[in-house]
């Protein structure tokens, strides 16, 4: 029975990884086509962003789903979260010269020192529900 638990928590882990780095090449793609023009659909992401992603959307978000009940302002609070992770992850390993992400494209006033972009607030948030969607089909 162990071993069964230990293997839906890996594939939980494997299958969350995963649908971040995609929806994040997915999303950085999309960017560039509208905003660049770029019709190569070439995303990108850091294969640091799994663990982050694995951790993040296996546990974190069944946490904020257990102490915020109602769902809008739950949506409002994932950016909240989001941000909180980007300032735990990207701040100290900025300071050893990693950039994980690096929103210092965006003019001063709509980031905090690259690693935190104002200006994803409602990204987090439709990004939130979807995750909220998806595990509810897996579920």
């Amino acid at each position: 029975m162990l071993l069964g638990y230990n293997m839906i928590g890996l594939n939980h882990l494997l299958f969350w990884g995963m649908f971040g780095l995609c929806f994040e090449i997915l999303f950085t793609a999309t960017v560039d086509l509208f905003s660049k023009k770029k019709f190569n659909l070439m995303g990108h992401s850091s294969l640091w962003m799994f663990p982050i992603y694995s951790l993040g959307l296996t546990y974190g978000f069944d946490f904020v789903q257990n102490i915020i009940s109602n769902d809008f302002i739950r949506y409002l609070s994932y950016p909240l979260w989001i941000w909180l992770v980007e300032i735990l992850v990207g701040y100290p390993v900025s300071q050893i010269g990693i950039r994980i992400w690096d929103y210092r494209y965006l003019p001063n006033n709509i980031h905090w020192k690259g690693i935190v972009s104002y200006v994803h607030f409602p990204v987090w948030i439709v990004f939130g529900i979807i995750v909220e969607l998806v595990d509810n089909l897996l579920s």
